[in-house]
């Protein structure tokens, strides 16, 4: 720190996880939507539903938190090469999915819009697809205006969940969700009367919430981790989806716990072991 007042210091925000992006190493060969579109990994990719003629993806680099885009399966630049189909696709998607971001993240209104072509904007503008930004008032603050830091409240893995998890009740009729409690530095897994809690799902309630009002009766300081389901998106109605959460500690003993280095303790289904093992490979436990 330099100890002239005539010079103003400069505070860093660091993030290098950016500069693959920025320094160009993220491009990859091919298409970057169609590889999504073609990999079994929709976690992976951040897709967070596939329909007949279209995808939803989270976008990577977020201009604001539940920054998703509405791509079309067909690899074209422009709306004219959009079969009518497609277009009627893109449209109900986008109209499902105000309405759920507005109740998972409460947000004020929506910027949503095409960039098309480089002269346009455009970041892929080779494949054709739609922003959905959500804004809240105030949300343009003097961080980006003076000090040129975007802040962002929230990893991109628990927003992925809780939306997944919102397209999973709307789309696909779930009534209930499976949760994936980790609790404390330990390791250590919260478990329900019968194998993994499982909340039901409140009409008009955000599911994330309705998961942390559940579990706050026995665990404390709870955040939500993100998706711990399938690793691809499900189209059969009465799927039962799964978060991961991480808790602080117990609420004097309420939950059962297991410690996760003895398989043996845990009491679960081979389904409920599967969804354990496969969220703890996901978050890094």
């Amino acid at each position: 720190m330099t100890s002239d007042p005539t010079i103003t210091p400069r505070n860093r925000l660091w993030t290098p996880w950016r500069m693959t992006y920025v320094g160009g190493a993220a491009r990859e060969p091919g298409c970057v939507f169609c590889n999504r579109l073609e990999g079994d990994d929709d976690v992976g990719s951040l897709i967070v539903h596939r329909s007949r003629h279209a995808f939803v993806i989270l976008n990577l680099y977020p201009y604001n938190t539940g920054h998703l885009m509405v791509v079309p399966n067909a690899h074209v630049q422009d709306p004219s090469q959009l079969d009518r189909e497609t277009q009627g696709d893109m449209a109900t998607l986008i109209g499902n999915l105000t309405g759920l971001l507005r109740r998972v993240l409460n947000c004020d209104g929506f910027n949503i819009g095409m960039n098309i072509g480089h002269a346009a904007g455009a970041g892929i503008a080779e494949h054709l697809h739609q922003h959905i930004v959500p804004r809240w008032v105030g949300d343009a603050n003097f961080m980006p205006i003076l000090g040129s830091t975007k802040v962002l409240p929230e990893l991109l893995p628990a927003t992925y969940g809780k939306i997944r998890a919102e397209i999973e009740r709307d789309l696909l009729s779930a009534t209930e969700l499976r949760v994936l409690a980790l609790v404390g530095d330990k390791p250590a897994i919260a478990l329900g009367t019968s194998g993994l809690p499982i909340v039901g799902l409140e009409r008009d309630v955000p599911i994330w919430q309705s998961v942390v009002s559940t579990l706050s009766e026995d665990l404390h300081g709870i955040d939500i981790l993100g998706w711990a389901g399938d690793a691809g998106t499900r189209q059969d109605e009465g799927f039962v989806p799964v978060l991961a959460v991480r808790a602080t500690g117990v609420r004097d003993d309420a939950a059962r716990i297991s410690a996760l280095d003895d398989p043996r303790s845990w009491a679960l289904s081979e389904d409920e072991r599967t969804i354990v093992l496969r969220g703890l490979a996901r978050f890094g436990w």
